[in-house]
């Protein structure tokens, strides 16, 4: 009898353990790779040509990031966390400024405003108009669009110079989680409670402000 429990427990007891080394490193390489992300423009300028071309060398360029418009069921995290739209302008502000191309970008903390939502794909003229008050030589504005699943978060953007209102660039940007996945199969093998309506947002919102910057200070090619 005990040889036979033996027999029966040490395979299941060796299975557990595989899987749970081979969940750990998966969630090692989720960590860093399973964001992927696309982006598609259809209007782009390299900016450091841009930037060369238009301004003297060594000006003190000012890019204003506006918070992007977001869908009402997604504004906000919770009453303790900034909205999405928010969120994501500042984020996106830490990697245009990680990138060096722009000296000053700054978030103009204008929240809203009647038509906000509706202007990005007619012309832009209130945050243009906004930045140009403000002094600002370049202003970035973007759209959140309502997301079709919970893995999935997709904005279009547009950088704008704001004396001329040139668009130097315009976009979509996409990003994917497979976190959902991952959980479940930790749910599947008792390492984790089944949570099917839990949200990733934080970690999309971190790897779509990532792709969003590379995407506009790219000096290659895109599709």
């Amino acid at each position: 009898m005990k040889l036979l429990i033996a027999r029966v427990l040490i395979p299941v007891i060796l299975l557990t353990l595989m899987c749970t080394s081979m969940l750990s490193g998966c969630a090692n390489i989720h960590q860093y790779y399973s964001e992927p992300c696309n982006s598609h423009a259809y209007s782009r300028t390299i900016l450091s040509d841009f930037l060369s071309n238009r301004f003297h060398s060594n000006s003190p360029v000012r890019l204003a990031v506006i918070p992007f418009s977001a869908p009402a069921n997604i504004s906000g995290f919770s009453s303790e966390r900034p909205g999405l739209g928010n969120e994501l302008a500042w984020k996106v502000r830490a990697e245009l400024l990680a990138s060096g191309q722009v000296p000053i970008v700054e978030i103009l903390n204008r929240q809203d405003w009647p038509g906000k939502k509706e202007e990005f794909f007619m012309g832009n003229f209130g945050a243009i108009a906004v930045a140009r008050e403000a002094g600002y030589d370049l202003v970035l504005v973007g759209h959140i669009h309502t997301p079709e699943a919970l893995d999935r978060l997709k904005a279009s953007t547009k950088l704008i110079e704001v004396e001329s209102g040139i668009t130097v660039w315009y976009g979509d940007t996409e990003v994917k989680t497979y976190a959902p996945e991952l959980q479940s199969a930790r749910a599947a093998l008792w390492l984790d409670e089944r949570r099917p309506a839990m949200l990733y947002l934080p970690r999309m919102v971190n790897r779509l402000s990532q792709c969003i910057a590379q995407a506009i200070t790219s000096e290659e090619a895109q599709s």
